[in-house]
């Protein structure tokens, strides 16, 4: 049966009223309906390949059969060591397709990190787009030149197999409070949820063209490449430095409506604000940015730039799927020194600021976010009992308790202060728990104690490590174990050795005046390595070799 493109209708998130009444697709024919409507539009490209629609979806087809002749089937996991190429939304597809669990890892891990992740995670499958090694049997494994071998044979097809909405679709991992990455476990139903929620903000269309700059192990990928994808928009994969100057050149470049990026690589893209002009970026309708909290400087510069161009600041743990409040912020405050708001819950969610278990309505007072709907994660993955912990039912509601604590303003926005736990930060615009860096450094023999913090130098955050131990040359192991053990995102910059374990040294107070001694000696020495001893004083030392 020959099937008309205009009669193909996209998905209910279409912000279109005519696609407003379908059902939604089954996750892993996301495509099919753009892949239909436009087989020969460009859909994605990364500056070395790019992809149609039609090639996308019959390349996840072709993929999910070799998968399902390899076993994977419904409920199994699939590893993706990702990188930032055009060929992955082929590869969540082809998983989907199978009725699997997609799990993308950075495909930089550390050996030993990427070994311990695959242990808990016993994949059916694991697939690399480099020329490693297999890290799993044969049987298991899809390389580079196998990879290009099948999506460039003969186009094979293959029927989604059917899943339920409650069941995983994917799971995201990232530094947790428990000392080791946690997993995020969302649903195919939650996933729907946050498309047709987020895409009445976002306003997606087919004629957008999206600028991804999200790793594929992040998943605001999820929002920057396969929601935008879904609708027949157009994503332009960014893998080049991330220097300011390139990134604009490639907005102007390639048209770009829509700009998602975190608040890091916003201040990067907008520099001094002499080039955030319309006739360099001629066809950007929105900027979104999220994860931390953006300067306001930042928000101002291109609210007096760009005024007819929207901003959007959005919020919102991976528990919650990607993003779960947005603020629009509508012109420019330049008396504003505090942040702008993190605004309102999404369409179909809600959001609570709890003190215990009393809800708080009052403008000022401060509380927990909590924040529930069918955004709300499935679990973490392999670790009941933090879900238990953190997620909650509540009038039949679940809710994630993020342990941010803000406040209502009086106009009912959401304000985020800071985190309850002191050891949340964000290092490289990810949200990440020091605890995992001090339990990585404990492993190390000889080390008594370990103090974590993140300290400005050189007017950026970087990551410094004190190890108290009776040996120098602990400084040398732990650095060699760390690189092993955690992304270089997580690695110290600065190390310090305290030796020995003073009294005052593990108490709280003890830890706090360490990190502080050694934050004031990076500001007057160039070494990355200290020593800091029990009469208070602090000298730069040579590295240490292992």
């Amino acid at each position: 049966m020959v099937v008309k493109a205009e009669a193909v209708a996209l998905p209910p998130w279409s912000i279109d009223p005519a696609d407003g009444t379908s059902p939604p697709p089954a996750l892993g024919d996301l495509l099919v309906a753009p892949a239909l409507k436009w087989p020969d539009r460009t859909a994605i490209n990364d500056g070395d390949v790019s992809y149609t629609f039609a090639q996308l979806e019959q390349g996840a087809q072709t993929v999910a059969a070799w998968l399902t002749g390899q076993g994977v089937g419904a409920g199994d996991r699939v590893v993706v060591l990702a990188e930032k190429r055009a060929v992955m939304p082929i590869l969540a597809l082809a998983i989907w397709k199978c009725g699997a669990v997609y799990v993308p890892l950075d495909a930089a891990e550390p050996v030993a990190r990427l070994e311990g992740l695959l242990k808990r995670l016993q994949p059916v499958a694991v697939i690399a787009l480099d020329d490693r090694d297999p890290v799993v049997p044969a049987d298991c494994w899809l390389g580079k030149e196998q990879l290009a071998v099948i999506l460039s044979g003969p186009p094979v097809t293959h029927s989604t197999v059917p899943r339920r909405p409650e069941q995983a679709a994917y799971i995201i991992f990232a530094a947790g409070s428990t000392g080791e990455p946690q997993g995020v476990e969302n649903s195919a139903a939650g996933l729907f949820a946050y498309f047709g929620n987020h895409n009445q903000v976002l306003r997606f269309t087919a004629e957008s063209r999206v600028l991804s700059l999200s790793p594929f192990n992040v998943d605001v990928s999820l929002e920057d490449t396969l929601l935008p994808l879904s609708l027949g928009a157009f994503v332009f994969q960014f893998r080049s430095l991330p220097a300011g100057a390139v990134m604009r050149s490639v907005i102007g470049r390639e048209r770009i409506t829509h700009l998602i990026a975190v608040s890091m690589l916003l201040a990067m893209i907008t520099g001094d604000g002499r080039q955030i002009t319309r006739a360099k970026l001629a066809g950007l309708e929105l900027v979104m940015t999220g994860a931390q909290v953006c300067d306001p400087a930042v928000v101002n510069i291109w609210r007096q730039q760009l005024p007819e161009t929207r901003f959007v600041h959005a919020f919102g743990p991976p528990e919650a799927t990607v993003f779960s409040l947005t603020h629009e912020i509508g012109s420019e405050d330049a008396e504003r020194t505090t942040a702008y708001p993190i605004g309102r819950p999404l369409r179909g969610m809600k959001a609570k600021i709890m003190q215990g278990e009393a809800e708080i309505h009052e403008p000022g007072v401060n509380g927990e976010l909590w924040v529930g709907g069918d955004q709300v994660m499935r679990g973490y993955f392999d670790q009941p009992d933090e879900t238990a912990r953190l997620v909650v039912d509540l009038d039949g509601t679940r809710y994630f308790r993020t342990g941010d604590i803000c406040s209502y303003e009086e106009d009912g926005n959401i304000v985020l202060h800071s985190h309850g736990d002191e050891e949340v930060t964000w290092l490289a615009g990810r949200r990440t728990h020091l605890s995992e860096i001090r339990r990585a450094a404990l492993g190390c023999s000889g080390v008594d104690r370990a103090v974590v913090a993140v300290i400005r130098r050189s007017n950026r955050d970087v990551v410094a490590l004190v190890v108290m131990s009776e040996a120098r040359q602990v400084v040398a192991d732990v650095e060699a174990r760390l690189r092993g053990l955690l992304p270089e995102y997580m690695r110290p910059t600065l190390l310090a050795w305290s030796p020995g374990g003073s009294a005052t040294s593990t108490a709280e107070s003890g830890e706090r005046e360490l990190v502080q001694r050694l934050a004031e000696a990076a500001q007057q020495s160039n070494s990355n390595y200290f020593v800091l001893s029990a009469d208070g004083a602090v000298e730069p030392i040579e590295k240490v070799e292992s």
